[in-house]
């Protein structure tokens, strides 16, 4: 939903004269140019959106937002091998710390699955890899917020749709599920406007920032989101999977001082 109203609310503005698209940044996407820039973007943040959600399947909704802590450092790895930034010394030992306290909160999940885990690592090297490839668009061809969402939301979503077509669009219709959008029109429309808030706010911060702190103000939401499940979901995790957040939590903290 947020990436399909991210991409109309776009062409609507555009449509309508609210906002412009430069033309330094239309003559950056002509012919070719266009399928080489925004299909890796639409098809790693497709894979990102379609193994995230599945990996709820698996996984407990506190142990995913804890796993989460991992992606900062495929972050830098994506970053290094595309040229976008070299991490200081201090910077890549505070990354190991983030690995060695991601791999003690794997170590004391005894419920985990493969299946999950490998959901997971998709997820997550999808992520990197839009998140760093989007900076790359913002900061080397000087893209903005409105324009990077006009030429990739929908891209996005058709990439993702088609998959969901295939494997889904049935069962939901056999199921009828898709009744839920008409019965709860003010649910999905705020989940909607809600998904265009955060993809903004996303492109806000990786063009004034990086990709790496992107994902580490996401930490600061994984903690409030793995207070939620052991509150209002009953989750419950061993002392070494909270020991591990902890040394993660410090790695972050250490990588933003250093770097």
């Amino acid at each position: 939903l947020g990436l399909l109203a991210s991409g109309i609310l776009a062409h609507i503005g555009v449509l309508t004269g609210a906002v412009d698209v430069r033309r330094e940044t239309k003559a950056a996407v002509v012919g070719s140019a266009y399928f080489r820039i925004v299909a890796p973007i639409a098809t790693t943040r497709a894979t990102t959106l379609a193994t995230g959600n599945a990996v709820y399947l698996h996984l407990s909704v506190g142990f995913i937002q804890m796993l989460k802590a991992f992606t900062p450092a495929i972050v830098l790895v994506v970053m290094f091998f595309a040229g976008v930034k070299r991490p200081t010394r201090a910077a890549t030992w505070c990354v190991l710390v983030i690995v060695a306290g991601t791999l003690t909160e794997v170590h004391g999940q005894l419920q985990a699955t493969m299946a999950g885990i490998a959901l997971m690592l998709t997820s997550s090297v999808g992520e990197a890899v839009t998140t760093v490839l989007t900076q790359k668009l913002m900061q080397t061809l000087r893209f903005n917020e409105v324009e990077t969402m006009y030429y990739l939301s929908l891209p996005s979503f058709v990439v993702l749709a088609i998959p969901a077509s295939m494997l889904e669009w049935q069962r939901m219709a056999q199921t009828q599920r898709y009744l839920i959008f008409w019965e709860h029109p003010w649910m999905m429309l705020a989940a909607a406007m809600l998904g265009v808030g955060v993809n903004l706010f996303t492109l806000v911060v990786v063009r004034a920032t990086s990709s790496v702190t992107v994902k580490i103000l996401n930490t600061l939401r994984c903690i409030f989101v793995v207070i939620i499940g052991v509150v209002f979901y009953g989750e419950t995790h061993t002392q070494r999977q909270y020991f591990g957040y902890a040394v993660a939590l410090v790695g972050f903290l250490g990588y933003n001082y250093f770097q």
